[in-house]
């Protein structure tokens, strides 16, 4: 079936993979595959479901939320990491390091890709589910600490994506339960796209935003499924070449817009080239057959194409990486610089991290 399966980025329902996810996932032969803490009991049982998911989809890259504080899925095996908001507070230094030691913990583990950080700039909106994941309140703070963030997660072997393009810290709702326009003007949307402009070059992949911008788009399709801002902004005025996630399409902004199938192609239409379905994973045939239609032949083979070299560019940053630490010692040095940043954030420390 694999198809176009391989835009595809799934998430499995236990902890275990079962007989009919094995053949499921051999028949699909997704893009990736999304961890979440349904899916993580122990170190022990992380690896032997890691083994199991590669055996069945060799090329599937393993994905995860890990970008530090309340939005962390190693947190129960591995303790808490600092997070953005703590970060920000700190020298950029900090948040280099604070990358480097969730990389080390990830490539670990057997992960790719980090799907952090949030390059969001921070507008005092709090029922937006960002609070506490932002690096700063200025462009300038959050091109610096993201970009830090992302540079450490590479150093280590591990790709990072930023999120969420083109900016979601003005949404007044939280996208993962209903619609948020953002109405604000051109010039100050400027602001929260700077980051990722500036970014964009050094940045493998980002995931868009299912807000809704009118002054980029009026008619108020949310970024995900919007070809003004999906390609002709990222693509034509921001210049990003690498891959583009969406958020999860299952997420409660983006019900208005039909079926996952619906949503899926016009997410690819607009110019999404990894489809996330986070839940569902029963559904991803049925999308995957709708997404290998005729007229997404071209769509789909360019998005194949930043597939392949997401591949390549993963597997450069993994041969220059640092020998891969045991999982003890990778979680020693996240506890040790857990309690670093708190000690500074106390005033009992130096600003400097603790050595690698």
């Amino acid at each position: 079936m694999s198809g176009a399966g391989g835009l595809l980025v799934v998430g499995c329902p236990e902890p275990r993979l079962g007989a009919p996810e094995r053949r499921l996932l051999a028949r699909l032969q997704p893009g990736g595959v999304i961890l979440f803490a349904r899916n993580l009991r122990d170190f022990d049982q992380l690896a032997a479901l890691v083994a199991a998911i590669r055996e069945a989809a060799p090329r599937t890259l393993l994905c995860l939320d890990a970008e530090g504080g309340r939005v962390d899925r190693l947190r129960p095996l591995a303790g808490p990491a600092p997070a953005a908001e703590a970060l920000a507070r700190l020298p950029v230094r900090w948040s280099a390091r604070a990358g480097r030691t969730m990389g080390e913990l990830l490539r670990a583990c057997g992960f790719d890709l980090d799907f952090a950080p949030v390059a969001d700039l921070d507008r005092g909106e709090r029922a937006n589910a960002l609070d506490g994941r932002y690096f700063g309140t200025t462009p300038r703070e959050i091109t610096a600490r993201a970009g830090a963030f992302q540079a450490g997660l590479a150093s280590r072997g591990i790709g990072g994506c930023l999120k969420h393009f083109p900016g979601l810290g003005g949404a007044r709702a939280d996208t993962h339960t209903e619609g948020a326009p953002i109405a604000l003007p051109l010039g100050a949307l400027a602001r929260d796209l700077a980051p990722f402009r500036r970014l964009a070059p050094a940045s493998l992949t980002m995931m868009t935003a299912h807000a809704a911008y009118p002054a980029r788009d009026p008619t108020g399709l949310p970024a995900t499924l919007s070809r003004p801002i999906a390609t002709a902004l990222l693509r034509r005025e921001v210049g990003f070449r690498g891959l583009l996630f969406s958020d999860d399409l299952e997420m409660g902004a983006l019900a208005p817009w039909g079926t996952l199938a619906d949503r899926a192609e016009a997410a690819l239409a607009a110019g999404c080239d990894g489809l996330l379905l986070c839940s569902e994973l029963g559904a991803a045939p049925g999308v995957s057959r709708r997404l290998s239609g005729a007229s997404l032949r071209a769509r789909r083979e360019q998005a194949e194409r930043r597939w392949e070299r997401l591949r390549v560019a993963l597997a450069a940053l993994a041969a220059n990486a640092p020998p891969t630490l045991s999982r003890e010692a990778a979680v020693r040095r996240r506890e040790a610089f857990t309690a670093a940043v708190t000690a500074a954030q106390n005033g009992m420390s130096s600003s400097s991290p603790p050595a690698p």
